[in-house]
This record gives structure tokens, C-alpha cells and sequence, in this order.
């Protein structure tokens, strides 16, 4: 429109000239008419290229549950997906009193946010996996009209009350050193609270100006609360974290925008079994690497990750030395493959990773041995083979030394003075299996399920471990809100750092209210009774000081839980 006012004014001009003028005048003006047709078609041509672009730009990684590859027969994340966008409200409305034009660069632009805003989200953790696009979609369409996407912000809380038949506050019962049948059985307020922003070339508040061939940024801040029930709301038991502070940069290699370099504290590609809350391969810490490159019908990433701890270094492990404590440090160099085609529309990740464990000095002077040692980890996930919340996840893991873990942490184990690192000899190893289902195989049943077996050599004349573990939960829907879980799980081992053994059983009742009628449909709101029982053998080492001398025991009390 600014250059018709001209145009006009050209052509009253050209009338009152004589008409030899007038042939020049307007031969001056066709030229000038020409030349707005040329810039218009020109600017129409841009921003067709510009949508064109972003249409064809590569589809966004599949975070697991959620963190595929080019040529990977897997689907997009469901968190997240295409459909779900086109159909946001937010991201297809055009704004008031704008151009079609004007309007149509909006749209693109928020588009190309959300696409690169995808490729920095994980696709392992079984949460991510259950979030619903669907249902989603009314809380997206609110925070980019609040935000305009600015920033993301996500989250997980769990909080409640209990008590138990002993007289204190509820306890968990669980066997130290390993994971818990979680529902009804969880003794602590507990949260995260992440806030993610993307960064574009053009500034920090707009992608308006940024096009799918520039350089895209993600920086990644977590904040964790934990508050345990035996000190409920003491400020001075109520613990802050900070387990994630990372960023990444993307679409910096030529032909490879979905690689993506990173750099700070993360968690890293987790996998876990939801109904026990086990993280079964957990290489989060420290670091940086490069993840997302394209290699076959996967992708591959690379990373180096470390922790840091402090314990007091023994001889010999039923009298460690609590007064003298030294600084241990342990470095993983993770290779990993992923996002590749595994059977039946499964997707599969294998990994390998070596690791060195070292020690330094207490003030008597002793030293912890030095350790090295190596882990493979292979990982079969499915996901809607039954319905949309359906899911099969199986794997199988060997390590040695410190990498026995599968994870950046050490092996710990706790006695009456205390929580001490476990050393890693080099002859040391673990052999695990594990298993999960998350299915509705009725209109009103769905069912999620665990189970794991692992053994254990821990070498320096330290007893050798089992430890086989089963539950399941199955919930009944009476309708779209109102349900009731029932949880049984058993554990057993062969014995723990301070010589326990044996099996427990655990068992929750518990009626919920929740927004829908699936598996991991959330916020829910539960009230539970949970009974446990457990062996001889495990006296003393099962719910606290309260049970020192039981063998059994019930909690009672309500909860909340969400994610979003």
C-alpha cells in the first residue's frame, strides 16, 4: 500500500500534461506500476517459500516418551504431535486487525517455534510417553496466550498426608537399595517445577524473523523440592535442588538439523518402570555431548557425564570410618543408539558405556582403589498397540566395575552410622532384566505392571546379590472420574549391604478421582490403605525406626498427583 499514494498522484498529474508528455509520463508510470507488481509477487513468492519451508521441514524427534531419526519407521511423540498442533487454537487463528498477509507470517512463525521447541523434548521416560496431545491442546492454546511462547513451563508434584498403625507418621516400606511399590506407599511431599526457553538468532522474545535453516537454542532449568512425612513441613528437612541447569543448540551442522550439541547438569535419556518408580538406566548428571545425529535407521548421541560425591573410604564394609570422609568422582563416556526399528513397529536403543571411579584422600591418608569398567543396555519400547496409553518397554543390561550401576551415581548402602558409597573393584558386575506393561484391555480396566530381576557380584569378598521383584496395578473406571487402584508387589533378596534378607509384600487399596478414565490420567486425587509384611530376615531394615522390631505394618492416608 505505500507505493499507491504515488501511483495515484502520478496518474492526476499525467492529465493535466501536454500529450507529448504525457506519452513519457506514461511510459514512467507502466514502469512504475510494473515494478509495485514485481515487489509484490516478489513478497507473496517469500512467504509462499517461507510456509512451503516449514511444512517440508523434517518431522520432530519421537521422550519419550518422548527425546526419530531420519528414515526410523517409529512415530512422532505423542506429547506433541502434528495433528495436535494444526488443530491448537493458538497456533491457527489469526490475530485481530492484522493483514492475511501479516497473519499468515504469524502462523508460520509460531509454527516453526513449536516444531524446534520439539526437537529439545525426550521420548525414554514413561511420563512423557503418557501425556495426551488431545487433551492437552485447551492447556497449550492458554499458556501461548499468556506466554506467546516465550517460555515452557512443566511440572510434576506429588503431596499428601499419612499415618501409620505404629503411632508416627506413615512410612515406606521398601527393602534399602532397592525400588518401592510406589502407590500408597510414597512418605514424602515431592515436586519439580522446569521452565524451558528457545532461543532464535533474531532476539530473545520473537522467532518471527528466525527461518527452519537458522540456529536454534534450548536452555533447560529444574527446581526439585522434597519434604519428607516424618518431619512434615519443617523448612529446616525440606530439601532444594537444582537437577537440571543444561542448553542445547541445534540445526548447526550442514544436513543435519536434527543434531544438537549440549552442555551442562541434565537428566540424561532416563528409562524407568513407572509403578515402582525405577529408573532402571539413569545416566543423568554433569557434562556434554552431541545427541539426535542421523545414523542409519536411528540416531546416535555421545556424551560425557560425571558426579561427585564425599563418604568415608573402609577396608572393610561392615565397619566403615564415618569420622574420615574423601571426595570419590566417577566419569562415564556414553555411546548411544537409538530411535531404530525393532520388530512389529517397536523402537530399540543400545548403548555402551565405560566408566572410572576414583577417590581422594581422608585424613588418615587411606585411599579408595581406583576402578574402571564397561555396560551394555539394550531397550525394546512399544507404544499403542492396544490403545493410546498402551505400553510395552523390556530390557536387558550387563556392567562391570563402576559402570555396574547404569548409572553416573555410586552404589550405596546404609547401617545405623549412616549412608556410605559402596566401592566398584574391577571384578565386580550386574546382570538385569526388566519388564513393563501399560494396557486397557476393557473399557473400564486398565493395568500397568513391573517386573525385574537382577544379580549382583560385588566382589571384594562382599556378598553376591539377587533381587526379583513383581506388582502390578490394575484400576477399575466406574466412569470418566471416579476409579480405584488395587497394588500388589512383591520383593525378595538375598541380601543387602548390612547382611538383610529375605521377601516383602506390599499390598494398597485405594479410591481416586481423577480428570479421565485412563491409566495415567491426571491430576488424581487418592485416599489409600496399604499393608505390608516382610521376613525375619529383613527386621530392622524395613519402615524406619518405628518398625526396627516388626514384621508387618499398615499406613493409611490421602494423596495428590500430577504432571502436566
Amino acid at each position: 500500500m505505500g507505493k499507491s499514494i504515488p501511483g495515484l498522484a502520478g496518474a492526476l498529474l499525467l492529465l493535466s500534461l501536454p500529450a507529448s508528455a504525457q506519452e513519457d509520463s506514461t511510459e514512467a508510470l507502466r514502469k512504475e506500476i510494473q515494478a509495485m507488481r514485481q515487489d509484490y509477487e516478489s513478497r507473496i513468492h517469500k512467504l509462499e517459500n517461507r510456509i512451503e519451508e516449514l511444512e517440508t521441514r523434517p518431522a520432530a524427534p519421537a521422550e519419550s516418551a518422548a527425546h526419530s531419526g531420519s528414515g526410523s519407521a517409529t512415530k512422532p511423540r505423542r506429547s506433541k504431535s502434528k495433528a495436535a498442533l494444526e488443530e491448537s487454537p493458538a497456533a491457527a487463528a489469526p490475530a485481530k486487525g492484522t493483514t492475511d498477509e501479516d497473519a499468515a507470517v504469524a502462523a508460520a512463525a509460531r509454527q516453526w517455534r513449536k516444531q524446534a521447541d520439539e526437537q529439545f523434548r525426550g521420548d525414554t521416560e514413561v511420563r512423557d510417553i503418557a501425556r495426551q496431545p488431545a487433551k492437552e491442546g485447551t492447556l497449550d492454546a492458554r499458556i501461548e496466550d499468556v506466554l506467546e511462547g516465550y517460555m515452557d513451563i512443566t511440572g510434576y508434584f506429588r503431596a499428601g498426608y499419612g499415618r501409620s498403625d505404629a503411632g508416627g507418621p506413615q512410612r515406606a516400606f521398601g527393602i534399602p537399595g532397592v525400588a518401592k511399590y510406589r502407590l500408597g506407599n510414597e512418605a514424602e511431599n515431592y515436586g519439580e517445577l522446569a521452565f524451558a526457553k528457545t532461543f532464535f538468532p533474531s532476539g530473545l522474545m520473537s522467532s518471527k524473523e528466525a527461518t527452519a535453516n537458522d540456529p536454534v537454542a534450548r536452555v533447560n532449568v529444574r527446581l526439585a523440592i522434597y519434604n519428607p512425612y516424618d518431619n512434615y513441613g519443617s523448612a529446616s528437612d525440606t530439601d532444594f535442588s537444582l537437577p537440571e541447569v543444561w542448553a542445547s543448540i541445534g540445526n548447526v551442522i550442514p544436513g543435519m538439523p536434527e543434531a544438537k550439541f549440549w552442555a551442562g547438569n541434565r537428566f540424561y535419556r532416563r528409562h524407568d518402570i513407572h509403578i515402582n518408580d525405577f529408573y532402571f538406566w539413569d545416566m543423568s548428571g554433569g557434562g556434554g555431548g552431541i545427541e539426535d545425529v542421523p545414523l542409519g535407521p536411528g540416531k546416535f548421541a555421545f556424551a560425557w557425564i560425571g558426579d561427585g560425591a564425599e563418604s568415608a573410604i573402609y577396608s572393610d564394609i561392615a565397619v566403615p570410618d564415618p569420622v574420615n570422609t574423601a571426595g570419590f568422582s566417577k566419569s562415564s563416556f556414553d555411546f548411544r543408539w537409538y530411535d531404530w526399528p525393532f520388530g512389529g513397529g517397536a523402537k530399540g536403543e543400545l548403548g555402551f558405556a565405560y566408566a572410572t571411579a576414583d577417590s581422594g584422600v581422608d585424613s588418615t591418608g587411606r585411599q579408595a582403589e581406583d576402578a574402571d569398567g564397561f555396560s551394555l543396555s539394550l531397550v525394546r519400547t512399544k507404544e499403542d498397540f492396544w490403545d493410546m496409553e498402551s505400553l510395552h518397554k523390556t530390557s536387558l543390561q550387563f556392567g562391570t566395575g563402576p559402570a555396574k550401576t547404569f548409572s553416573t551415581g555410586f552404589e550405596n548402602f546404609s547401617t545405623p552410622m549412616g549412608t556410605f558409597i559402596r566401592p566398584d573393584p574391577d571384578e565386580s558386575w550386574r546382570g538385569r532384566v526388566t519388564d513393563q506393561w501399560v494396557v486397557k484391555p476393557f473399557d473400564h480396566l486398565s493395568i500397568g505392571s513391573a517386573l525385574v530381576y537382577q544379580y549382583t557380584e560385588f566382589g571384594d569378598n562382599a556378598p553376591y546379590q539377587h533381587w526379583a521383584s513383581a506388582g502390578v496395578r490394575p484400576i477399575w473406571h466406574f466412569n470418566d472420574v471416579f476409579s480405584i487402584a488395587l497394588e500388589p508387589g512383591i520383593d525378595w533378596v538375598s541380601g543387602t549391604g548390612t547382611g538383610h534378607s529375605g521377601m516383602l509384600g506390599k499390598i494398597t487399596l485405594a479410591p481416586q478421582v481423577s480428570l479421565g478414565d485412563e491409566f495415567f490420567s491426571r491430576p488424581v486425587l487418592r485416599a489409600f490403605l496399604t499393608y505390608a509384611a516382610w521376613a525375619n530376615g529383613l527386621e530392622g531394615a524395613v519402615g524406619g525406626v518405628d518398625y526396627a522390631r516388626d514384621t508387618e505394618g499398615w499406613s493409611w492416608g490421602v494423596q495428590m498427583e500430577s504432571w502436566w
